[in-house]
């Protein structure tokens, strides 16, 4: 009769971990962790290149914002005229003051000898034409053709019309249409 061989004595029988080859396995093994820093040179180009963007927004803001200061600085005075008016209820000193200050906003902007020259129907037609409406020649605005140049003003204005009008007229004034320019 054989004998059934004793796997647990012999040596020559594989044991139990060399029957069962899931026992062989070790534990999942993590690789390094990724090193964020130094960034790679992609990530370097493009903040270099978002860096130059916000920089380039940042000048064309800060330029524009300077282009505009002298309608600022224009409204503000609008503003001063207006409340002198206010006080005094001096129609004659406002117009005066009003019309001069139109007319060295239109000399910032404009070419001096398309502007210096203008006065009567050809000023509020150039402030209807720069400014894209009527309001200067058919509206409010057009006691400008005649009233700042007379010594008594004979009719009633609207002070408050004038008054948004030429804020508009200041805030969005634009170049001067194809056909005037020189």
């Amino acid at each position: 009769m054989a004998v059934s061989p004793d796997p647990l004595n012999n040596p020559a029988m594989p044991n139990s971990q060399q029957l069962d080859p899931l026992a062989q396995l070790h534990d999942i093994r993590l690789p390094a962790p990724i090193e964020s820093w130094p960034p790679a040179f992609g990530w370097w180009l493009l903040g270099l290149l978002a860096l130059a963007a916000v920089a380039g927004l940042s000048y064309s803001l800060w330029r524009y914002w300077r282009r505009q200061r002298y309608r600022r600085e224009a409204n503000t005075e609008l503003q001063t005229i207006y409340a002198a008016y206010q006080d005094s209820r001096d129609q004659q000193a406002y117009l005066r003051a009003y019309s001069d200050l139109l007319k060295r906003v239109a000399l910032t902007h404009y070419p001096r000898h398309r502007v210096a020259a203008l006065t009567g129907q050809a000023w509020v037609d150039f402030l209807d034409s720069t400014g894209r409406s009527l309001e200067f020649s058919m509206g409010a605005g057009q006691v400008l053709v005649q009233a700042p140049y007379q010594n008594q003003v004979e009719v009633q204005i609207d002070v408050a019309a004038l008054q948004r009008l030429g804020s508009h007229w200041i805030k969005h004034h634009a170049a001067l249409p194809a056909q005037e320019s020189p």
